[in-house]
């Protein structure tokens, strides 16, 4: 089954500039008959664990399930040590049980394009990832919690099921159904690969923008412009039947990650409860 929700990504720079409050989201979240929020704790990071302890209450009051979101793990190829990274997942997994969250969404610290034509570097991220993962199973496993390595354009397929593997344990995937057009591949085939390995995810959609000349008689490229689900031109029909099928029965939390938005703009409800009602129509 599909749970659907939305992530406070969709309010972060309202939430950076204190034009909402997380208990703001989680009302907003409840108008829009979400399943869960998925919290970025950078979101909560100026509260202590009890803090976290009180707006799951007011969640737990409200209905709502809470998932977390971590950050990034580090980066080897910069010199990080694993210790490095699993002393940020320890004190994510604090925050993830006070939030009452049975997963914790971890990223690699690169981008594919960064590392273009060095897959030596690429290994290093790799193997600093597992890692990561090993050294922080047994406290994620004390804790309950389950961790999931999302896909931001770093590896590829194979490489995501080499580091899961490697990495042992409950550890997972945190699928982005949309992520994988920022290294120019077809979204399709790495939702075909990775549903079956993933927990929890993310979808967006998107659209191409053109920068013209000066002139406007040519473009000198073209931009990618992230979008509220049903805003763009992905092909999420077909995203989204290929999900049902890789997760096969399980219980999947699949988030809305709204990352267009603005300080000065209160649209998160107007967008969201349209991209919620598409979702659903094709979760169904």
């Amino acid at each position: 089954m599909i749970r659907l929700g939305v992530d406070t990504l969709c309010w972060h720079l309202r939430l950076e500039h204190g034009a909402v409050t997380l208990e703001d989201v989680l009302e907003q979240a409840r108008r829009l008959d979400s399943d869960f929020v998925q919290v970025n704790l950078h979101h909560v990071r100026d509260r202590d664990v009890g803090g976290l302890r009180t707006l799951a209450a007011r969640a737990d009051e409200l209905g709502l399930r809470l998932l977390v979101s971590g950050d990034f793990l580090g980066e080897g190829r910069n010199g990080d040590s694993p210790e490095v990274g699993i002393g940020r997942v320890h004190a994510w997994l604090e925050r993830a049980v006070a939030l009452g969250s049975p997963v914790l969404r971890v990223v690699s610290g690169f981008y594919r394009a960064e590392l273009m034509g060095q897959p030596e570097l690429i290994e290093v991220e790799r193997r600093y990832v597992v890692s990561v993962l090993r050294g922080a199973l047994a406290a994620a496993d004390a804790a309950g919690v389950v961790l999931l390595v999302e896909n931001p354009s770093d590896f590829t397929v194979n490489e995501y099921r080499s580091l899961v593997a490697e990495a042992g344990g409950s550890t997972g995937v945190f699928l982005d159904l949309i992520n994988p057009i920022a290294a120019l591949d077809d979204p399709l085939p790495v939702v075909v690969a990775l549903a079956p390995l993933a927990r929890a995810g993310h979808v967006k959609d998107y659209v191409f923008e053109s920068i013209p000349t000066d002139d406007g008689y040519h473009r000198r490229g073209f931009a990618v412009r992230y979008r509220y689900p049903g805003e763009g031109v992905a092909d999420l029909t077909v995203l989204m039947a290929a999900l049902r099928e890789g997760v096969a029965g399980r219980e999947f939390h699949l988030s809305v990650e709204g990352l267009d938005n603005y300080a000065d703009r209160d649209d998160q409800i107007e967008r969201l409860g349209p991209a919620l009602e598409f979702l659903r129509s094709l979760a169904a």
